[in-house]
């Protein structure tokens, strides 16, 4: 994810860029990232080197001092970076704009949940001085791990930011989602005299993909300083352990035997979601992942229920679901009782399941236990010694630091958090 910062005052932070855990595809957009992979390391001062003696091509980033020069220079912001020395560093943004910062950001605000929650994640919860407004969020996962959150003065929203108390609390950078529009992240910027990041997932539901929770972990990271970051290599090798557990059973099945999944967003049973990265981890099939990605939010796409019929899934999966009708969400039971779809494997073998998807944006924290979930859904018989309760508890209490979270959420959250 290319982040975007509106910058109108440099920020004063120090930064320590640490080597990798994994290896994932997205390129860090710093300049000084000489070699164009995702860390800033000696590899970068070797890099840099080549295209000073000729060897090497020049690539986008290794004018790490954003001089328009390639020389030395450029080599000691490098080291200076590598050191954790505080520097004046140079990003793209998400539009194609170049910002500069310095770091560590000391505090924040915070106008979307989706952008709280990797700073919590990070166990920088004392950065935070100003939070979107909260109500109706009260049962929300954040809030029962750290209610103290609810202290913390509310600043607008991403829609509707509130210049007035955003300045009141005095932040060194504001923090957003997608739901804030580039126009209004400009005009804050502008008038606050405060940059602006989008630091939470993108549009994708995702660990390890371009704007997914391994990227947001990395470059809020890079913004809060090196404890930070050195907590987002944690959560990216403590993830991708995870993953792998369940990967090396789910690897094993031959793609003909995998269960096709359809995954109903919750806006309307017909509208379904091209990519939920848990899904494929749990060694399903999203039978939508063809489809062109839809412009309604979250990659969502409206499909017609002959289409449902037609890719005949073996399960269903209903985000943020309830067993009955809520009136707001696609029910499990509306699923199973809608006389169109009595034809569907999904519906004849009552597979039909809630799932939390995303809510009030991506929770990778959630996200993983899904991973679980889900596997225990699609492969009963090869999970049978899995208890997700007690795995995603020690999730949750991994990334919360709090324990009997997951059950906290089977009690509270709803049916997408069981299984029939």
């Amino acid at each position: 994810m290319k982040f975007l910062f509106c910058i109108i005052a440099l920020l004063s932070i120090t930064f320590l860029l640490v080597a990798p855990v994994s290896a994932y595809d997205f390129t860090l957009s710093v300049y000084g990232n000489a070699n164009m992979d995702d860390i800033i390391d000696e590899e970068d001062v070797t890099y840099l080197k080549g295209i000073i003696s000729g060897v090497n091509e020049k690539t986008q980033f290794a004018d790490a001092n954003y001089d328009n020069i390639i020389n030395e220079a450029d080599i000691s912001q490098i080291e200076s970076i590598i050191s954790g020395d505080p520097v004046i560093l140079t990003l793209v943004d998400n539009q194609g704009m170049t910002g500069k910062v310095n770091t560590p950001v000391k505090s924040n605000a915070n106008l979307f949940l989706g952008s709280v929650r990797p700073v919590v994640q990070l166990n920088s919860i004392d950065s935070i001085v100003g939070i979107g407004t909260t109500s109706g969020l009260a049962n929300k996962l954040i809030f029962k791990a750290h209610p103290e959150l609810k202290d913390i003065p509310e600043v607008g929203t991403g829609q509707e930011p509130n210049q007035e108390a955003i300045l009141s609390v005095n932040p060194d950078v504001i923090y957003g989602g997608f739901f804030t529009s580039k126009e209004i992240a400009q005009a804050l910027s502008q008038n606050t005299r405060i940059p602006f990041v989008y630091a939470a997932p993108k549009e994708v539901a995702s660990f390890d993909k371009d704007d997914g929770a391994y990227e947001t972990w990395r470059f809020v990271g890079l913004l809060q300083g090196n404890d930070d970051l050195k907590r987002a290599e944690e959560l990216i090798e403590y993830s991708n352990e995870k993953i792998k557990a369940i990967e090396d059973i789910t690897s094993q099945v031959p793609e003909n035997e995998k269960p096709k999944v359809y995954f109903a967003c919750y806006a309307s049973p017909t509208m379904t979601s091209t990519y939920y990265q848990p899904i494929d981890i749990a060694g399903g099939i999203n039978v939508a992942k063809d489809l062109p990605v839809g412009t309604s939010g979250w990659g969502g796409i409206d499909v017609s229920k002959e289409q449902i019929i037609e890719w005949n899934p073996d399960v269903i999966l209903v985000h943020a679901g309830t067993k009955e009708d809520d009136g707001k969400h696609g029910s499990i039971d509306g699923i199973l009782h809608d006389p169109a779809l009595q034809s569907v494997n999904a519906v004849k073998n009552e597979r039909v399941y809630g799932t939390k998807g995303w809510d009030t944006g991506w929770d990778s924290a959630t996200g993983l236990c899904e991973c679980y979930y889900l596997a225990k859904l699609f492969y009963p018989d090869l999970f049978t010694d899995l208890n997700v309760e007690k795995e995603c508890n020690e999730i949750l209490e991994e990334f919360y630091g709090v324990s009997g979270l997951y059950d906290w959420m089977v009690e509270n959250c709803g049916s997408y958090v069981t299984w029939r």
